[in-house]
């Protein structure tokens, strides 16, 4: 029989379980990651409820999100987001990476308001991606969380402790916002048209299962459907449609590759009115039926 494979879920909790020295706050954490410590193993399938930026600092790794896959090597910058389903396919024996985790909580206790500021906003609701020839960037990254680690170390007296954490921790953030606000300029976006792409993808998130149509998102941002598919398209080269249908397809993945969902189950809870409709929709994206699909290890 073949193997099925699953999703498996990360908690902040289950990393830091793996530490060796107590932490000053469970709500963030720094790893130094090489081959030999790794703790994402190859080719398994996980979904994360925190953030992280990943800094490459040696070797080359090859990861999937979604249906893309990335490849990142020395000196790049890796922004994830929380509820991706990502794989990592390969790493090579000189990998070394350093790794900052943070839950909501953190950015709460950092000074910052997840629902209504609009650089966490931007930050949650796109996906991940890697920033390539930014040395500069790197380096204070780089710098902004060597501090960070030191600060959440116990070991290590520290009288202000948690004042630097927030302070670390939002030059952290802002460099990252400067970053994005600068490439979304260069870019020719509007702040309305941020503030609509970012609506969309939040609203996605939330409602994709319930709603696979593009008007209900267009009402609810209280604009036509023709401007949110124009502004969508300007964004992401992608049109709304397309966007929801690929939301669809990576957790119809997810759900087939679960050995107790029959293909009249997953059509079920991903809200099409039957299998039929349900496999005619698989297959027109995919070029296969849901049930090979299902038979086949390949995610």
């Amino acid at each position: 029989m073949k193997k099925k494979e699953y999703v498996i879920s990360l908690k902040m909790e289950d990393l830091t379980r793996e530490l060796l020295f107590p932490q000053r706050s469970k709500e963030y954490m720094v790893l130094e990651s090489t081959s030999d410590n790794m703790q994402i193993q190859r080719n398994c399938h996980y979904r994360a409820s925190f953030f992280g930026v990943l800094l490459a600092e040696e070797g080359i790794s090859y990861y999937r999100v979604g249906d893309y896959e990335y490849e990142f090597q020395k000196g790049d910058i890796l922004f994830c987001v929380p509820q991706e389903v990502f794989k990592v396919i390969y790493f090579s024996a000189d990998v070394k990476q350093k790794q900052i985790f943070f839950s909501i909580d953190m950015l709460s206790d950092a000074g910052f308001n997840y629902r209504s500021n609009d650089m966490l906003k931007n930050f949650s609701n796109n996906p991940s991606y890697i920033i390539r020839g930014e040395q500069h960037l790197y380096r204070r990254l780089a710098f902004y969380i060597k501090e960070l680690a030191y600060l959440n170390d116990f070991k290590n007296t520290v009288y202000y402790s948690n004042e630097m954490i927030w302070h670390y921790f939002s030059l952290l953030m802002y460099d990252i916002e400067n970053y994005s606000k600068n490439f979304r300029q260069q870019a020719n976006f509007s702040s309305r048209e941020e503030e609509i792409t970012s609506a969309f993808f939040a609203l996605v998130r939330e409602y994709y299962v319930e709603h696979h149509d593009v008007q209900f998102y267009a009402d609810r941002l209280f604009v036509s459907r023709k401007y949110l598919t124009k502004v969508v398209k300007k964004a992401m080269s992608r049109t709304p449609k397309e966007i929801i249908n690929q939301v669809l397809l990576i957790e119809a993945k997810i759900l087939l590759k679960n050995s107790i969902n029959n293909i009249s189950q997953v059509a079920c809870l991903l809200n099409f009115s039957d299998q039929t409709v349900f496999s005619k929709f698989f297959k027109k994206h995919t070029k296969r039926n849901p049930s090979d699909y299902k038979m086949d290890d390949l995610f």
